[in-house]
């Protein structure tokens, strides 16, 4: 039995509303989530650390790392640079690494770890290669100054305070963030870590801390939605419409995937630039344009006509070029998040890039061989024969 195209409407408008209620508690309960789950942002640390950690009461902080640590740095003006490292003390060493491009090899980072008889210590690492031998204790590019790093705990968290002399004012800095399971040996070598991660800093606000993982999921979940599903949907829609009824149910199924997976990408893109104050307005207003675009197509789906109205014609004109300009739209927003992110996901530039070109190659390989269909007179089956052929026996 056949479903009519209103009983198909109201269940896939109840499918969207259904849909849309379970993102919007997600996102709900994230942004409950989200804040300082180490709680260490709101730590008093004049009752922690000693002068002059203890006296800077600009000190910028943000949760990183998950937000199971906390990251604050000042500048005093003179390209002295304080930062407080503070988390859980449930590992045996913590490095903060400083990288120009943020790799580890060549970079310099500080480790500080706590003796089981509670004696601290501090080191710092020069990072020649990921093997233990090329992790070579008291070398590095850092320079600190007359002031003491200091490593305390205070029940079960810890608390890393040091100062670096600069040699000019330093706007962004990429952060390696490492934890092992065991303390540095005898003659200084590092065991290896268990677990890293990497963060652009923007040190030049003194405000906002920008989280690469979250930039990651921003540009992932865009590149999948807006990126690949999307132009997929349409493709269906234009080079497969002789499927019938098929067409339309996976059509509109792929483009909602594809739209709710935006909402996601959206929503991350919102929430980083509450934090981080990304300078890309560009980017921001493209990207709202490509959702209000996908929302227009949406609500035009909902209210679509039947075959013999006489709105249909209109309708469609209107549903094949927004949804067009949307697709477009969002496919180069993602070049310009791109050009304006300056963190190292060149592993999101290549996939983007060879995904974008096989769905290119694809389009143009349908689109060819629909043009020549429709090139080609179709023949008249039913058409009796020019000669008739008589059976004489």
């Amino acid at each position: 039995m056949a479903v009519s195209n209103s009983s198909s409407n109201k269940l896939l408008l109840s499918l969207f509303c259904f849909i849309s209620i379970i993102i919007g508690f997600q996102l709900k309960a994230s942004a409950q989530s989200d804040g300082d789950s180490s709680g260490t942002c709101n730590s008093n640390l004049r009752n922690v650390l000693p002068s002059p950690y203890s006296d800077l009461s600009s000190l910028a902080c943000s949760p990183i790392w998950e937000r199971k640590f906390s990251f604050s740095f000042f500048e005093d003006g003179k390209n002295v640079m304080t930062f407080v490292l503070s988390g859980k003390h449930d590992h045996k060493w913590i490095g903060i690494g400083f990288s120009r491009d943020g790799h580890m090899e060549g970079s310099s980072a500080v480790v500080a770890w706590v003796e089981s008889n509670g004696v601290s210590g501090i080191r710092q690492y020069y990072l020649g290669g990921k093997n233990m031998s090329k992790v070579i204790p008291d070398k590095g590019d850092l320079r600190f100054t007359s002031v003491s790093p200091v490593v305390v705990v205070r029940g079960d968290l810890i608390y890393i305070a040091f100062q670096l002399q600069f040699a000019t004012s330093v706007a962004d800095q990429h952060i390696l963030l490492a934890i092992g399971s065991e303390n540095p040996l005898q003659n200084g070598l590092l065991p290896k870590h268990i677990n890293k991660t990497t963060t652009l800093i923007e040190l030049s606000s003194g405000q906002k801390v920008a989280p690469n993982v979250q930039r990651r999921y921003h540009g992932l979940t865009a590149i999948i939605g807006w990126g690949i599903i999307t132009p997929s949907g349409l493709m269906i829609a234009r080079y497969f419409r002789h499927i019938k009824p098929i067409w339309y149910y996976l059509h509109s199924s792929v483009q909602f995937v594809g739209f709710f997976v935006g909402i996601i990408s959206i929503s991350i893109g919102r929430n980083l630039y509450e934090k981080t104050d990304f300078p890309n307005p560009t980017h921001r207003f493209v990207g709202y344009t490509a959702f209000f675009l996908a929302g227009l197509e949406v609500c035009q789906f909902i209210g679509r006509p039947s075959m013999d109205s006489k709105r249909r014609p209109y309708w469609n004109f209107a549903h094949h070029w927004v949804g067009r300009t949307a697709m477009v739209t969002a496919v180069l927003n993602i070049c310009v998040g791109f050009n304006g992110n300056r963190t190292d996901n060149q592993d999101l530039k290549i996939g983007f890039a060879m995904a974008l070109v096989t769905l290119l190659t694809v389009m143009i390989v349908l689109e060819t061989r629909l043009r020549r269909e429709n090139a080609i007179p179709k023949t008249i089956v039913d058409q009796p024969p020019v000669f008739r052929v008589v059976d004489e026996h």
